[in-house]
């Protein structure tokens, strides 16, 4: 069977990615009169691997027990043993869950990231809050909520094993407790504790796949990443070949999410291009792997935007009002103004926007507002490839990843773009300090 790769060469038909498995890891339920600060660090672990709590303790034990000659955990100084457990967590920082991993290698690269976050627990708490009120007993012993109560100085959490005394002064609030006028309550976390009620997230777009279906089948496809927590503001060079390890959808994943890629706590993005052999890398590099109609059709010329527009815009219903929006779609054009300092802007979830025109000899100028969460992340404004990078001028060409819009202005319609994502390459961008004005005032 060919693949798209088959365009290129002919290459070893039985190439196979690198394994990532770290074998199985024994199952067990074992506990261990730990101090909450280790099992925290713990359960952390075990939270990234995808492993039970009783097995990350299983695991701890045993490495202070090779490394440190340790039989007895219950003899040794608390202060000692939360060190010992941080050693063990960034140690294993890197690995996997074996076999039942639910973790994958995604191989491509990034087109770019979403101008806009969410709560990603917003829905859940909502819906949980909602059964609190109409069953208590139920949203409790579902282990859908927790309920805090005063014992002695300190909380204590009422959740569908028990009651857990909580190491939390009773004179401040609870916890991640959310006050629901009557009670405090909480989210609660496979070993009943307390969780938090909020999960930041911000999308990426991601152009590839699965690392094995990728390299033999040419398995290409647009996904998005939910970068959450702290890696809301991960920073990302757009169209650089890479491996990421995440979460694939589940195959009962509603309609809105199967494209979505989870992530762990310690998500990193491992930028290489030797998943494929030396003779298919260049198909890699943006400015043919974001064109190349073969692989995908996200590309589409910049005096066909309109038109793409027209043919791929998609509805929805708001307030009872049929509304529409455009594609997202990869497009290039020759850089005719450049705002590459922030303006502010009370539209923008961060606050502030960039501008950038694109001309065609025959659309015109297109405008392209870029969101100030791809200045933090993305470096628009620098052309890269291999070992140069540089701050790129006017007169460049470059590559757009976004959503196509409609402006309309003296009674004439013309194209936009909410631009995600940039790529410019070193051999077709002019260096800055060639270029004209790139602040504000020359849009007056």
């Amino acid at each position: 069977m060919s693949t798209v790769w088959d365009k290129k060469d002919e290459y070893e038909e039985n190439y196979l990615p690198e394994g990532n498995g770290f074998g199985n890891v024994a199952d067990s339920n074992s506990t261990a009169n730990l101090p909450q600060e280790v099992l925290d660090r713990l359960g952390k672990y075990a939270e990234r691997t995808g492993k039970k709590l009783g097995d990350a303790i299983t695991e701890f034990l045993e490495d202070i027990k090779t490394n440190y000659a340790c039989e007895d955990a219950s003899q040794e100084d608390d202060d000692l043993l939360v060190d010992w457990s941080e050693q063990f967590v960034l140690e294993t920082r890197r690995q996997s869950s074996g076999s039942n991993s639910k973790l994958q290698t995604w191989v491509g690269c990034f087109l770019g990231v979403h101008d806009k976050k969410s709560d990603r627990l917003a829905n859940i708490v909502r819906a949980n809050l909602k059964l609190y009120k109409e069953d208590p007993n139920e949203a409790v012993s579902s282990g859908r909520l927790g309920v805090f109560e005063k014992e002695g100085d300190n909380w204590a959490l009422l959740h569908k094993e028990g009651k857990t005394v909580l190491d939390a002064p009773a004179n401040s609030n609870p916890p991640f407790g959310i006050n629901t006028a009557k009670e405090w309550v909480c989210l609660t976390t496979y070993d009943n504790q307390p969780a938090p009620s909020t999960k930041m997230g911000r999308y990426a777009y991601f152009l590839g796949g699965e690392e094995e279906d990728f390299v033999k089948n040419g398995s290409i496809t647009m996904w998005r990443v939910d970068l959450t927590q702290e890696h809301i503001y991960h920073n990302i060079d757009v169209g650089r070949p890479c491996k990421i390890q995440v979460v694939p959808p589940r195959e009962n994943a509603s309609e809105a999410f199967k494209d979505v890629l989870g992530i762990y706590s310690n998500f990193e993005i491992t930028y290489t291009d030797e998943y494929v052999p030396d003779n298919v890398r260049p198909l890699l590099q943006p400015t043919k792997y974001w064109t190349n109609g073969e692989f995908h059709d996200l590309y589409v010329g910049i005096d066909s935007l309109e038109e793409a527009y027209e043919e791929r815009k998609q509805f929805y219903t708001a307030g009872g009002e049929k509304r529409q929006y455009g594609p997202l779609v990869v497009t290039r054009g020759i850089v005719s103004t450049l705002n590459t300092e922030p303006r502010e802007s009370e539209y923008d979830s961060e606050g502030e926007n960039y501008l950038m025109t694109l001309s065609s000899p025959i659309s015109g100028d297109i405008t392209c507002w870029i969101p100030g969460a791809v200045g933090k992340t993305c470096s628009p404004f620098r052309a890269h490839w291999g070992e140069e990078s540089f701050d790129y001028a006017e007169k460049s060409t470059v590559f757009v990843f976004g959503r196509i819009g409609m402006a309309t202005r003296d009674g004439l319609t013309t194209p936009k773009m909410t631009v995600f994502g940039v790529y410019a390459h070193p051999r077709r961008s002019r260096r800055r300090e060639t270029g004209g004005d790139t602040g504000v005032s020359q849009f007056d």
